[in-house]
């Protein structure tokens, strides 16, 4: 069902997580921005990503899901009447914007109950099949896209077909307020790290996604090479909880490199990134911001199947292991052979031919 609006008043964008998705939904918003440069236009999303969205100057209004504040007051009965007070306040407010048009990109129930309850006159999602949760019963206009297994940026660039909008790729552009650009930018200065080229390292991931981690000897042994074959300066970045990865990691080189200072926000986190040449993570968020950042990007996968997740730009690389049980969708796994077979070799080849590519570009 594709239906065509030459001017919607009110947009409703809702992608509530995660960091990776989100990276992945921004292309599609700023299809919607330039199609309708006078729209306002608000996101939904949960309030752990609040600051990722607010990176995004296309976007109007950032409309926060204060989910970690209700489940932590979920555990303390004497507080449900807030949540219940507070949840209804939330909800008269999105139904007050009056938004003409809502998308959802998210396509589980939660994010098709939102959106349905946003009461905006068109809803559109993906069909039956191409969400979770019977997400398509809260919709009225459903995209079905040309096939199943797509990245994930082309099957949200297809929602907008919704719209009569004839999407392509468009790199988001960041903007970094200069209360999170300045504490980077003299964490570089104080470290002396702008005096060669710099080579991002993020070794961690959720903890819900940790069975997706290299292994620490394997990163140390590449930030080895990288520092002296190659001349970077290495940092490596971390998470909640990801600290003494880092460390011990750090324990296992033979060179010295740079733990990153603690970011306040995913805001810091891509202020430090703008000054990076090269990225190497896992397939996890801030490898898929780096990449939609510009930077060349080598991407180590494990479980996971790259066609569908893999980070969109031809400036990153995959590697990966071609074994008989991947790509899968298991949470859990007694081995993990498809990202331990993995060897530091292979993601330092994949960086030299990834460098040699860019460095050529440059020349010509």
């Amino acid at each position: 069902m594709e239906k065509q609006f030459d001017n919607p008043g009110k947009i409703l964008v809702v992608r509530l997580g995660a960091m990776g998705d989100i990276v992945h939904v921004m292309p599609a918003v700023k299809n919607l921005r330039s199609a309708f440069p006078s729209a306002y236009i608000a996101w939904l999303v949960e309030d752990k990503h609040k600051d990722l969205v607010e990176c995004l100057p296309c976007i109007d209004e950032i409309i926060v899901f204060p989910r970690r504040v209700w489940q932590g007051s979920l555990k303390h009965p004497q507080k449900y009447f807030k949540i219940i007070s507070e949840a209804r306040l939330f909800l008269k407010k999105l139904r007050d914007k009056k938004y003409d048009i809502a998308l959802d990109f998210h396509g589980n129930f939660k994010s098709g109950l939102l959106t349905y309850l946003s009461n905006a006159s068109t809803r559109i999602g993906f069909s039956r099949g191409y969400c979770k949760e019977f997400n398509f019963i809260f919709t009225n206009s459903r995209i079905t896209p040309q096939q199943k297994k797509i990245n994930r940026v082309d099957k949200y660039l297809t929602l907008l077909r919704g719209l009569g909008i004839d999407a392509h790729y468009q790199r988001p552009i960041f903007s970094i307020p200069d209360i999170d650009r300045l504490p980077i930018e003299d964490f570089i200065q104080q470290k002396h790290l702008n005096q060669k080229s710099i080579a991002i390292i993020h070794p961690g991931t959720s903890l819900f996604g940790k069975y997706k981690r290299w292994p620490p000897k394997n990163y140390a042994n590449l930030a080895d090479r990288l520092i002296q074959e190659l001349g970077y300066s290495v940092i490596f970045t971390w998470g909640d909880q990801e600290y003494e990865i880092v460390e011990e990691i750090v324990s296992f080189m033979h060179y010295q490199a740079t733990i990153a200072c603690k970011t306040a926000s995913v805001k810091q986190f891509i202020a430090l990134l703008q000054h990076a040449h090269l990225f190497v993570g896992g397939d996890t968020g801030p490898t898929h911001i780096a990449s939609c950042i510009g930077i060349p990007t080598i991407a180590i996968f494990g479980p996971k199947d790259p066609v569908i997740y893999a980070p969109y730009n031809d400036n990153a690389v995959v590697v990966r292991k071609d074994i008989p049980c991947s790509p899968c969708e298991k949470r859990t796994c007694d081995h993990v052979t498809c990202i331990n077979s993995v060897t530091p070799g292979d993601v330092f080849d994949a960086v030299c031919k990834l460098k040699k590519k860019f460095d050529f570009s440059n020349i010509a």
